[in-house]
């Protein structure tokens, strides 16, 4: 774990809920020893491994958030942004077959695991021969992005870092404030963008018709503030104090350059915020 960041969350906050796990605050009578793995259901699995799609506080200790896992699965689930996209939906199928992590290498040699993986990027039938009959559950893996651009970014944080208000409070909260026209527009682009994923200069070109990104800050940062005054909740603060207003709409971060060019700082909405400005069209 260490150094490595996951689904947007830092090394730094991954290794926050494996101490508070070892804290105990999972409950007293919790524990993933013993459990099969979340992915295969090997039940060989080694003690004290386990994995977690949401670092985000107040920590969750049970499926979906977080499960038991084997060794194998483990490092397959962490190795598939830097092996090709097929190797992935091979292994997946392998699992979905009744293969535990640990058989994969040894079902599927590298010559065969080539030549298979050929046929997938092809678009070509591949035949996987059921290994075991057993209940998968919901098959959470399958809906892992193979982005890595998802290790950093927080569109891929199922919470946010910080609790937000809840979505009934949310809900209240924007009925109460009674937003205009304007700002409706902003919320519901926003709401609906890929990844729920603005810039700036986008909602204001998009929403506002203008070419300063000026104008949309201070038409969502007015909205945002109201939102903020009206819930009660404490914003985060830049160093020298002031609120930064947009923390409850939205969590920012500046992304890498991509193919040589500069990207300018993105906005991602809270998810519990897109579902209710969704609801409320």
């Amino acid at each position: 774990m260490s150094g490595a960041s996951y689904n947007g969350y830092s090394w730094k906050q991954r290794d926050l809920i494996l101490k508070a796990y070892h804290r105990g605050e999972a409950g007293p009578d919790f524990t993933l020893e013993g459990k099969p793995c979340g992915l295969c259901r090997d039940p060989d699995r080694a003690p004290g491994e386990w994995h977690s799609e949401d670092y985000s506080q107040p920590f969750r200790f049970e499926p979906p958030q977080t499960s038991p896992i084997c060794k194998s699965c483990h490092l397959r689930l962490h190795k598939r942004f830097n092996q090709p996209p097929e190797e992935w939906e091979l292994f997946c199928r392998h699992v979905d077959a009744g293969g535990y992590g640990r058989d994969f290498v040894a079902t599927y040699p590298l010559a065969r695991r080539r030549a298979l993986m050929h046929k997938i990027a092809n678009g070509e039938a591949v035949e996987v021969p059921l290994i075991r009959e057993r209940e998968l559950g919901d098959r959470w893996w399958r809906n892992l992005t193979l982005d890595p651009e998802s290790l950093e970014a927080p569109w891929a944080r199922p919470r946010p870092l910080r609790p937000r208000p809840d979505k009934d409070a949310l809900r209240r909260a924007l009925c109460a404030i009674s937003p205009s026209q304007k700002e409706w527009a902003i919320l519901r682009f926003h709401a609906h963008a890929f990844r729920r994923t603005a810039t700036m200069r986008v909602i204001a070109a998009e929403v506002l018709g203008s070419s300063s990104a000026q104008t949309a800050n201070l038409a969502y940062g007015k909205l945002a503030r109201r939102l903020v005054e009206m819930t009660g909740w404490e914003p985060d603060v830049r160093p020298d104090a002031s609120p930064i207003w947009m923390r409850i709409v939205a969590e920012g971060w500046a992304p890498p350059s991509k193919d040589g060019a500069e990207r300018e700082y993105e906005l991602v909405m809270v998810p519990d915020l897109v579902e209710v400005v969704r609801s409320l069209q």
